[in-house]
Formats: structure tokens, sequence, C-alpha cells
């Protein structure tokens, strides 16, 4: 009986080192990193032009400051950070020194403040945490990509260029954005998408989706491949939803000036329909409202 138990211990030591070598082999290779982890790091903003950010399992926060360098501290729970400045890119990975069984429970948590006149890049992926990107109305950029591979990511309150989030699960909440270009994608889960301004791309692979808008006033293209999404629409505007479908329904209590909803397409049109929202559906519901 002893053997036995002592066989079964052997094997879940076994199997814990298989699990952080292929389940998690970014967190192994930084683990055994000869790079010195810090808890604070900082860049002069006009030496910088992309700020790069690379997670796992840790949260963060990132919100604008009236100030002369980009800042980024550790400041809770458990987890290393290392920092890295090449070129006109600063460089930052972070990951919780948990086991894999318990790392759940001892996430740690990065503050990112960056000054209110920086205007160039920011990309932050991460994977199973929480990322909250603020800007407060007081931060304008140019590119940003944002991508979580689980958790909760929330965007909002920022303008840029160019706009890239991309969720595979989890919770995903966009809102009070103004870019010339978005991309938004959610992959299962839940995603609310709120007041996102200039030409919008939409999609979604099951899950459930609202979006929410306050104006049509740029082209806005939406693939659904299944789950459930709903449109809230604008009371008034200058606007056509134009609706193709392969199963799955298109339903509307939106109040159209004009409807066709015959076979497998939909046209609904608002005013002189000068905007295009264009949906395309493998399967799945979709609310008009």
């Amino acid at each position: 009986m002893k053997r036995l138990i002592g066989l079964i211990c052997i094997l879940v030591g076994v199997f814990l080192m298989i699990g952080m070598l292929f389940k998690n082999k970014d967190l192994f290779h930084l683990s055994f990193s000869r790079d010195k982890a810090v808890t604070t790091a900082s860049a002069k903003k006009e030496e910088i032009d992309q700020l790069d950010v690379s997670l796992s399992r840790f949260r963060v926060k990132v919100e604008p400051e009236n100030r002369s360098d980009i800042t980024v501290s550790v400041v809770n729970g458990n987890g290393k950070m290392y920092a890295e400045q090449t070129g006109d890119t600063f460089k930052i990975r972070a990951e919780n020194k948990g086991f894999l069984f318990f790392s759940q429970f001892e996430k740690g948590e990065l503050l990112i403040k960056i000054p209110t006149d920086y205007h160039k890049n920011v990309k932050i992926t991460g994977g199973s945490g929480v990322s909250e990107i603020d800007g407060k109305g007081k931060l304008s950029l140019q590119d940003v990509t944002l991508k979580s591979t689980s958790g909760r990511l929330t965007a909002e309150n920022f303008s840029a260029k160019r706009v890239e989030i991309k969720a595979t699960s989890g919770r995903l909440a966009v809102s009070h954005i103004d870019a010339e270009d978005s991309d938004i994608g959610a992959t299962s889960g839940r995603a609310d998408i709120k007041d996102v301004k200039g030409q919008l791309q939409l999609g979604m692979t099951s899950g459930r989706l609202t979006a929410s808008f306050d104006t049509i006033e740029s082209p806005v293209f939406f693939h659904m491949t299944s789950g459930s999404a709903k449109f809230n629409l604008p009371d008034d505007g200058d606007f056509k939803v134009q609706g193709k479908k392969t199963s799955g329904s298109i339903n509307h209590s939106y109040n159209f000036d004009q409807v066709d909803s015959e076979g497998r397409g939909f046209t609904g049109i608002r005013g002189k329909g000068t905007h295009l929202v264009d949906i395309e559906m493998t399967s799945g519901n979709l609310k008009l409202q």
C-alpha cells in the first residue's frame, strides 16, 4: 500500500513538470531566463514608438497620466516582470510564478502609466488574466493591439488610428473608442461593444455579442459563425442594414423606413441608407432593435 501511494506521488510530480513544460512553455522559459526580474521599469516617451507587453496569468491596468515617461510597476500579488528597451520598442514580460493548480489565487498585478502626449503604438497580449485599458478620454494613439486568450479584457475611452482587439474566451467589453479603422473579434464567451466610431469590422465565433451604436456614420461589417448577437441601432440615422445568412435567423423590432426580409437575405433602410451595415451569418441568431 505504501509503495502504491509513493508511486502515485511520483506520477503526480511528473505530470506537474510535464504540464509546466508543454502547457506553459513561456512560463517555464521565463522562470529559467537569465534576465533579471524587476518590480518597476520606465522609458522616455520620446524614445519609444511601441510599448509591447506580454502577460501570463497576470492582471494589468493601463491609465493615462501627465508625465514624461512610460512607467510599468508590479503593484500587487505574486509574479515576475522583465523589462527591456530594444531600439524604439519598450518590451515588458510578466508572468505569475505560482504552480499550475494554485496560480489562479496568486495572480500578480501590473500598473502601466502612459503619458497623455504619447501618440505611438501599444500592444498587449495576455492569457488567463484581467486587462483593463481606460484612456479616460486623454489618450490618442496610433496603432492599438489587444489580445486575450481567456479572462477579461476591457478597453474604453481612447482614440487611435487603427485598433485590433481579439478575445478567445471569457469576457470582452469595448466602449467609447474613436478610430479610423477597428477590427474587433470574439471566439467565445461574452462580448459587449458600445459606441465605437469609425469603420468597424466585427467578428464572432460562438458565444454572445451585444453591439450598441449611438450613431452610424461609417461602414460596419459583421461576420457571425454561430451563437447569438444583438444590435442596438440608433433612434435616428442614415444607414442600410444588409444581411445574408446560410442558416439561423435575423429578427428585428427596429423601426426601419423600408424592410425586405425574403429568403435568406434581409435589408432594412433608415433614412437614405447612406452608411452600410453589412452582415454575413453562417448560423446563429441575430436581433436588430
